[in-house]
């Protein structure tokens, strides 16, 4: 019997945490803002949904590091970024945008026309 310990050659894959990204709202008179923190993530990597009442927003950051590398020290993981926020009806849903500039994810939520403040013109 042979009680010799053989390293393994198979491969472990760990499974990537999901977090949710700091962010913050803003309103405007004519938008809420969302800004999100997503590092590391590129822009074909990130997805922005509205699923029924919900806006979701998901991201993946990887890194393959070269073939030729030796890793021996690791802080920087891969990370799957998830933030699902509820939207209301001062919205107006077919009109949103977003863009990702250095790591920073930026939704604009343009307000329903219903909800904007409008001037009221006084008759004599």
């Amino acid at each position: 019997m042979n009680t010799e310990k053989t390293p393994s050659t198979e491969v472990v894959e760990t499974p990537v945490p999901t977090q949710q990204p700091v962010y913050d709202i803003a309103e405007t008179p004519e938008e809420f803002v969302i800004t999100a923190r997503i590092p590391g993530v590129d822009r074909s990597a990130v997805e922005t949904v509205i699923d029924g009442d919900d806006l979701v927003i998901t991201g993946k950051r990887t890194w393959k590091q070269p073939d030729n590398w030796k890793l021996l020290h690791e802080e920087i993981p891969a990370v799957d970024y998830r933030l699902v926020l509820r939207l209301d009806h001062r919205v107006n849903r077919d009109a949103l945008k977003a863009h990702l500039t250095n790591g920073i994810l930026t939704v604009m939520l343009p307000k329903a026309e219903a909800v904007k403040p409008r001037r009221i013109e006084i008759s004599s």
